[in-house]
């Protein structure tokens, strides 16, 4: 109840409520929740330091106090969690290494899940995966669920576009995410990429892995930063302790660090749950030396790839982006990692042609970055396409034959629509001029959209016009080849914007996150409480004191100023109205009323 407080009591009555105790208390390890429980048993000032900032240790004559709301609350949560007092003194849990686990050379045991060299092929892959899926989401954005969540239809669709496994295709979406990859446009319950997808796409697959990992690390929740600390680099083994070593965290934050274990193996960070160096280094702040060590260990960019005459194309290693962008806008992934495979199939570069590129250019492509040539088959493939582009075209008409006309290069190629059961829909037939012309009711969108889903490569054009592009990703594809020997526009943008965004963007240190900025609501509630607690120092908390005083049903001493003269009574207040104080005068057994104004000071007795 923010918008309720304006003073300093107001404030600690609802840091007092139970709610806000257990939020304060959920976070605390075992031995911040011993001393809370031992504050009259010699415990240490640097313990108490802390838990005073949060408000959960009182002060009585300069000493710490503990308060009996937090104390209460306390215990009724360790009971729910099934702990004693006394089990909280516990020490720490260990993991010992098994037999299967440890390995003694020269006197000394070693732990092989200790070596992390592989580290590069986990990173290597997420990193093309991301790549691939933030391109599917640009041309074909995702649905979501009423909740803003992303619809299990989206990641089903992503999964078969990219042949990536579904669960891959959800921690990829949620290092995409994290990273402020991806747009969520929940009016349109729609998943879009963000303004900065082309720049991080126009990166080297290096600084991708880099700047997806340092998000990740931003994401990590503070209890599993502190138990990683202490657990020698090991996060599986820090994400286990949490349970015991953070015994009233809610099941909610452990069921996220899992999460977040099963996201960092799958980035690279870790191998087998243990932090790899690249990923220690960044987690402890070395930017450049974590930048140095994975441009030294990751693959170098591959000088081209494999085109096979069954039109698989095996790719050896990570592309350059331009390169990449060019592949990618002609074939299919099958199988993505640190060597990949695609296809090229006539779906794939019909599709290529559709959104503008040239046959002629697909064909430079393949030979800039084939190293074995273009087989036969695939010239066959493109020297059909190049025959058949243009051969429909279809544009918007107003006579009364209909709404679309259908112009058609070939005589049998219109028979052939004519007759197609699959266009039925379309009602085609030929005008009055029994000419080179088909004529449809529907709109010519809708025509060109049946066709195109007939495999007829069919083209939107305007009278006397070039056909039309895509108003969002129009030309994307074409500009996305580039020419041998040049950069291609899109690539070109990319690389600009991915350049701004390493000199302008956020830094990439995750070992001390940047504290986020409080709601209005709570910011307005921090300025009224520091200006009542400066305005009135003691005397603007006087109505709060006596409220928590009937609430317990404490006694008081009220001192009073009336006609020059001071006396301190001892009271049970009893109500609080109209600017009056009605109040039982324990020691003279008698009740008293007091205006609010007469009074000087209110001590809890």
């Amino acid at each position: 109840a923010a918008s309720g407080v304006i003073d300093p009591i107001g404030l600690a009555s609802e840091l007092l409520r139970p709610e806000s105790i257990a939020r304060a208390l959920a976070p605390l390890e075992r031995d911040a929740l011993a001393a809370l429980l031992g504050l009259g048993s010699g415990v240490r000032p640097e313990e108490l330091d802390p838990l005073a900032e949060l408000g959960l240790v009182g002060l009585d004559r300069q000493r710490p106090a503990e308060l009996p709301e937090v104390t209460a609350e306390l215990r009724s949560a360790l009971r729910s969690a099934g702990l004693s007092a006394e089990e909280l003194s516990e020490p720490p849990l260990e993991r010992p290494l098994t037999g299967a686990e440890s390995i003694v050379t020269d006197g000394r045991s070693e732990d092989p899940a200790a070596d992390t060299s592989t580290w590069y092929a986990a990173a290597v892959t997420a990193v093309g995966q991301a790549a691939e899926i933030l391109r599917v989401l640009r041309d074909r954005p995702g649905r979501l669920n009423r909740n803003g969540t992303i619809a299990v239809v989206t990641v089903r669709g992503l999964a078969e576009s990219t042949g990536v496994d579904p669960d891959h295709t959800s921690r990829t979406l949620g290092s995409l995410g994290r990273a402020e990859l991806l747009r969520a446009a929940p009016s349109a319950q729609l998943l879009r990429t963000s303004a900065t997808a082309p720049g991080w796409l126009g990166l080297p697959h290096t600084e991708r892995w880099l700047r997806l990992a340092a998000a990740t690390f931003r994401s990590m929740t503070p209890a599993l930063r502190t138990s990683l600390m202490s657990s020698d680099g090991d996060l599986s083994a820090a994400a286990s302790a949490l349970p015991h070593r953070f015994p009233l965290l809610p099941r909610s934050d452990v069921a996220a660090a899992t999460s977040f274990v099963e996201a960092a193996e799958h980035l690279g960070l870790t191998v087998r749950g243990r932090l790899s160096d690249p990923a220690a280094l960044l987690l402890a702040g070395a930017e450049e030396a974590a930048r140095e060590l994975a441009e030294r260990e990751m693959p170098d960019p591959a000088p081209g790839v494999y085109v096979q005459p069954d039109l698989s194309v095996v790719v050896p290693g990570p592309l350059a982006p331009r390169d990449e962008a060019a592949l990618s806008a002609l074939s299919r992934p099958e199988h993505i990692g640190v060597a990949s495979t695609r296809r090229i199939t006539e779906t794939s570069l019909a599709e290529a042609l559709e959104r503008g590129a040239s046959a002629e250019e697909a064909r430079e492509v393949f030979g800039r970055l084939s190293l074995t040539g273009i087989p036969q088959p695939l010239e066959y493939l493109l020297r059909s396409l190049a025959e058949r582009a243009g051969s429909i075209r279809v544009n918007e008409h107003h006579g009364d034959e209909g709404r679309a006309r259908i112009i058609v290069s070939r005589p049998e190629l219109g028979e052939t629509l004519l007759v197609d059961r699959t266009l039925q829909h379309l009602q085609l037939h030929r005008g009055a001029q029994h000419g080179p012309e088909l004529f449809s009711r529907l709109r010519a969108d809708h025509v060109v959209a049946a066709l195109s889903d007939a495999r007829y490569p069919a083209s939107l054009v305007a009278p006397g016009s070039e056909p039309a592009e895509d108003p969002e990703f129009g030309a994307q594809t074409r500009r996305s080849l580039g020419s041998a020997g040049s950069v291609s526009p899109v690539a070109s943008a990319d690389l600009a914007a991915a350049g701004a965004s390493a000199e302008a963007g956020p830094s990439m240190e995750a070992s001390a996150p940047a504290l986020p900025e409080l709601p209005a609501e709570l910011a307005n509630l921090v300025e009224r409480v520091y200006r009542a607690a400066r305005s009135e120092p003691g005397t603007g908390d006087f109505t709060r004191l006596l409220e928590l005083a009937i609430r317990d049903r404490s006694p008081v001493r009220v001192t009073a100023e009336a006609r020059g003269q001071t006396h301190a009574f001892m009271l049970l207040p009893v109500s609080l109205s109209g600017g009056r104080l009605r109040a039982t005068d324990q020691a003279a057994g008698v009740e008293r009323t007091f205006p609010v104004n007469m009074i000087t000071s209110v001590e809890a007795v």
